[in-house]
């Protein structure tokens, strides 16, 4: 009995596993670009049986790039209150001509609400934002943010799939700073909803880009957990701002030359 216990088991398992291998399947072609040479349930589960971590590296290799597997961090409390408590703004700096450079670093949990006060604390009216160093970041916090600098925008960019595609606005909400003028520094570090941003305030905000032609990532990633210590990261919607190109990454109006306004 024990025996035909362990067995029932294991064939319970096995199909709790093959299930996963559809769902996951099912999953990233909700997400995929049309074209995408995904292969089938029946295909995953004809090469890998009832292993999905198996099943995910078959998707990754047929995205041929821009995919891929990564191991899941189970950080402790302390590692928790690290993130969560980690400032989004980083060096302060005071330059000639009244104006004032800041580097934001990250769209942390409180990114908007961190620039504004430094932005105060600084008396800055001439700003230089630093995102050179800025990889991205969650999108919705970006708009928020850029909900400073531009007021509220309706149809700020888009956000397309195989679908279609749809609006996203910049949020009203938080006052809008009183800048006598901007400039955002870039680099090929600047990245993802770094680069978004950047876009926005140059289209939205009256910003002048200098520095370097940006990293290029012009599509949102998506996360789909394959099991407690794997989650598969994929390329899904492409996100479109109006009159500028952020396929190839963003090209600055001027070098950095200096990070001076004129």
């Amino acid at each position: 009995m024990v025996v035909a216990a362990g067995l029932i088991g294991s064939a319970a398992t096995a199909s709790e596993a093959l299930t996963a291998i559809e769902n996951l399947h099912n999953t990233v072609a909700a997400y995929a670009a049309p074209g995408t040479p995904l292969p089938d349930a029946r295909t995953l589960t004809a090469r890998c049986g009832a292993d999905v971590v198996c099943a995910a590296e078959q998707v990754v290799a047929a995205f041929g790039g821009g995919a891929r597997l990564e191991a899941v961090v189970h950080p402790d409390s302390d590692s928790i209150r690290l993130v969560t408590t980690e400032p989004s703004v980083g060096a302060v700096r005071r330059l000639s001509g009244g104006h004032v450079l800041i580097a934001l670093d990250r769209f942390g949990r409180d990114a908007a609400q961190e620039l504004r006060q430094a932005i105060s604390e600084a008396g800055a009216r001439k700003l230089i934002l630093d995102l050179r160093a800025n990889g991205g970041g969650s999108l919705e916090r970006m708009m928020r943010l850029a909900s400073l600098f531009t007021g509220p925008v309706g149809e700020a960019l888009w956000i397309g799939d195989g679908e279609g595609r749809r609006p996203m606005a910049i949020p009203a909400g938080l006052p809008r700073l009183d800048l006598t003028a901007l400039a955002v520094l870039v680099g090929p570090d600047t990245a993802s909803s770094a680069e978004v941003l950047v876009a926005l305030l140059r289209q939205h905000g009256g910003a002048t880009v200098v520095g370097q032609r940006t990293f290029g990532k012009d599509y949102l990633i998506r996360a789909i957990p394959v099991h407690h210590d794997w989650r598969l990261l994929i390329p899904a919607e492409r996100i479109e701002v109006p009159g500028e190109v952020l396929t190839g990454g963003l090209v600055p109006d001027y070098p950095e030359a200096s990070v001076e306004l004129p």
